[in-house]
């Protein structure tokens, strides 16, 4: 259910291994925009783990989730994968398997960068047109040959997925919700 104090949820996943920079570009952005914006209009940031404690990050920053999968609320607007080697060179079954619904009942959901990979292992890229960091484009295809990988664009919006090219290409993406949710001018301002 989604809060009464705030305009829209996004929820981002945290994994060992992540990559920080995947995580908080985008959440900053969010953040700054709920400076400018009116309270009925902010967002809700949220973070949710497969794990209760404390989260190791690819730099070996630790943090610690907001919530566990299974308290995560329903119908967030938006669903964060964020990137890193925990999202490419490891498994994560318990989260994998819990994407698909929780993408399902999302109204976007999207990766950051290699995150992409994760969302391949739910089942959630077939059909659709995403991207991924340049270095790992291949890698992307034929790992999941029904996704129609992207090259040269920094994000790309399909439908009600949502996916960026790397860690900068993240903020831009980012950035592109925040100007389809609150206009070009607060965009332009964050």
């Amino acid at each position: 259910m989604q809060d009464p104090d705030f305009h829209k949820t996004i929820v981002m996943v945290l994994f060992n291994d992540v990559l920080m920079l995947d995580v908080t570009g985008p959440m900053d952005v969010f953040s700054i925009s709920n400076r400018l914006l009116p309270k009925e209009k902010q967002y809700r940031l949220l973070t949710v783990s497969d794990r209760s404690g404390l989260v190791r990050s690819s730099c070996g920053l630790k943090v610690h989730a907001d919530l566990r999968l299974q308290d995560c609320p329903a119908n967030v607007d938006l669903l964060l994968v964020p990137g890193g080697p925990g999202a490419y060179g490891s498994t994560h079954p318990q989260l994998t398997a819990w994407l698909p619904g929780a993408a399902k009942s999302a109204r976007r959901f999207g990766a950051i960068c290699t995150g992409i990979f994760l969302l391949g292992e739910a089942g959630l890229i077939d059909g659709y047109r995403c991207t991924t960091h340049w270095n790992y484009v291949e890698r992307l295809a034929q790992r999941f040959p029904e996704a129609r990988v992207e090259t040269e664009q920094i994000y790309v919006m399909d439908r009600n997925l949502i996916t960026s090219g790397g860690i900068t290409a993240g903020i831009d993406m980012a950035l592109a919700v925040v100007s389809e949710d609150h206009g070009k001018d607060i965009a332009l301002e964050v």
